[in-house]
């Protein structure tokens, strides 16, 4: 029977051993499921096509002291330059076939209370036609035409005020693509210094393209989602360790309840004088003890003989005794 009862601990031992090794593993996972992301998301871009539109210019003066005819500048001075003189190209990768619309105007306005009100609109030069890949058209900001111009309509209608705002504007369009439009304007600070704003545009057309895979961990030579494992690892892991906290639980040491409890602050610790010269009178449990307490009112003396508690309550020439045989001593007898 002891050696069966031996077999019977081993067995129990290695059993919650291994619970507790399973729950513990599946912890483990569980940590690194909720360290994985769920899913990766990857973005890729892929360029469709490139458009391009630039002007490029020149200058031509009438006084060369400082620029020759032909020098291209960001700014040219505009008491001296007589024309802007330059090509406008455009080019799309992949090569497309398209058409284009592109026009220099000269408009004359003044401005009343904040908005514009324009008095004459002037097309210098016009462009149109079909294209694959590119196209090229010669450009002439004619300065002194278009200050002659202003300075007409100024005497003509006594709007000294009256600006003018030059301005080329290209437009090209082709199947299945956004359009295209480049405004290229003639500007002039209050230094008195001309620029064109804008001369060069780049145009790329980007798709975004998304990926996303899901997340897996390695269990067992078997790919198991992250998403799954968040949920599954962690239940196994309480449920491989709930067998070894129940039998924790249930072979806790419990200690025995204190019989005693609502007494000991009235017990001292002591032999009285009078036991070895009297007969006690033996109490046969903790109600007579404190029955007989309430009674006397008189202290506990609480002592050791013989292997147990002994707790006395004496009484003039009566001594009451209530014995407990001591913890030790009575698992020995036991």
């Amino acid at each position: 029977m002891k050696e069966l009862s031996l077999d019977k601990a081993k067995a129990i031992k290695i059993t919650l051993a291994v619970f507790i090794g399973m729950s513990v593993l599946f912890g483990a996972y569980s940590a690194m499921a909720y360290s994985t992301d769920p899913t990766t998301t990857q973005v890729t871009y892929k360029t469709l096509y490139m458009e391009k539109g630039e002007l490029s210019h020149a200058g031509f003066f009438s006084n060369e002291t400082i620029y020759k005819n032909g020098t291209s500048l960001k700014y040219y001075p505009e008491k001296i330059t007589g024309l802007i003189v330059g090509n406008y190209d455009y080019s799309i990768a992949p090569e497309t076939e398209g058409n284009y619309r592109a026009v220099l105007r000269t408009d004359y306005y003044v401005v009343s209370n904040k908005e514009r009100i324009y008095l004459m609109n002037t097309t210098q030069e016009a462009w149109s036609g079909k294209f694959s890949g590119s196209f090229s058209i010669p450009v002439t900001f004619n300065i002194s035409k278009i200050n002659g111009e202003l300075k007409v309509l100024r005497e003509g209608t006594g709007l000294f005020r009256a600006s003018v705002d030059t301005y080329l504007l290209v437009e090209v369009q082709m199947a299945g693509k956004e359009p295209f439009t480049h405004r290229i304007t003639l500007a002039k600070d209050t230094s008195g210094m001309l620029k064109l704003t804008e001369p060069e545009k780049d145009y790329k057309k980007v798709e975004r393209y998304t990926n996303t895979t899901a997340n897996s961990i390695n269990f067992a030579g078997k790919e198991v989602l992250v998403s799954t494992g968040r949920t599954v690892f962690p239940a196994l892991a309480l449920l491989f360790m709930m067998p070894p906290l129940g039998f924790a639980y249930t072979h806790r040491e419990k200690k025995p309840k204190d019989e005693l409890k609502g007494l000991r602050k009235f017990m001292v610790e002591g032999v009285p004088s009078e036991v070895e010269a009297m007969d006690p009178v033996e109490l046969s449990s903790a109600e007579d003890l404190e029955r007989v307490f309430d009674l006397v009112d008189k202290p506990i003396v609480h002592y050791t003989k013989d292997g147990h508690d002994v707790y006395a309550v004496v009484d003039g020439e009566l001594v009451y005794e209530y014995r407990k045989p001591l913890p030790r001593e009575g698992k020995k007898a036991n």
